[in-house]
């Protein structure tokens, strides 16, 4: 066997996550799975600005605390669910590819976008890379502008404010 062959086989496999080729949806989230990408929904939101905030941090934890399965979490557990989320939503791409396809259930899509929308306003301003988030996040869970603004009303007590949404193409075109 030759040299380069031997070391192929002994180094570690790096098998691509196919996941987001997974169109059928052949592996899908746990309910466990998708309340964890909810909290990593939420964590790239407020780690948005690149600073958390002590009030934003505590907010972040009550917020956790309020998802189904995590009420009784002891601060060491909600430091490693915080910590997995955060290495999670660094994987880019494929992070962003799980949350698309597989963070499924409509009403914890509702909480992923009210959380996102909560700590992107934090600051009182929505940045064109907050508002790219958001966008996102209405896109893949297939809201429709009035669903996100009432979302992104309900999270931040913001009512007639700039739409999280933009407009279709055929309704901002004048002629």
């Amino acid at each position: 066997m030759s040299a380069n062959l031997t070391q192929t086989m002994t180094s570690p496999c790096r098998c691509p996550d196919l996941r987001c080729a997974d169109t059928e949806h052949i592996l899908p989230a746990t309910d466990e799975e998708q309340v964890l990408m909810v909290v990593e929904v939420g964590l790239v939101a407020a780690m948005m600005d690149n600073a958390i905030p002590e009030s934003e941090s505590t907010a972040l934890v009550t917020a956790i605390r309020m998802l189904p399965g995590m009420r009784n979490l002891s601060d060491s557990d909600v430091n490693l669910v915080l910590s997995r989320a955060g290495t999670r939503a660094q994987e880019g791409d494929i992070w962003l590819c799980d949350v698309s396809r597989r963070l499924t259930h409509p009403g914890l899509r509702r909480v992923a976008f009210r959380m996102a929308s909560m700590f992107c306003a934090w600051d009182g301003v929505i940045d064109d890379k907050e508002q790219g988030y958001l966008n996102f996040l209405a896109t893949v869970f297939e809201f429709s502008p009035a669903e996100a603004d009432a979302l992104f009303a309900q999270a931040t007590g913001q009512r007639g404010s700039a739409s999280v949404v933009p407009p279709p193409a055929e309704m901002s075109e004048t002629g």
